[in-house]
């Protein structure tokens, strides 16, 4: 919507670290199905 039409009084914006967000699903919302369904990478640690 705010590409078309921007009105700073409706738009707003939400940011979270998306570890939280599958933690969150995996602890709280028991839901670990969904976290199984994912395929999830990780940034190579430096040797």
């Amino acid at each position: 919507m705010s590409d078309i039409n921007y009105n700073k009084d409706i738009c707003r914006n939400v940011m979270v670290d998306i570890r939280y967000v599958l933690f969150i699903i995996d602890k709280f919302a028991g839901a670990k199905n969904i976290i199984d369904e994912l395929k999830l990478v990780s940034k190579k640690k430096p040797k």
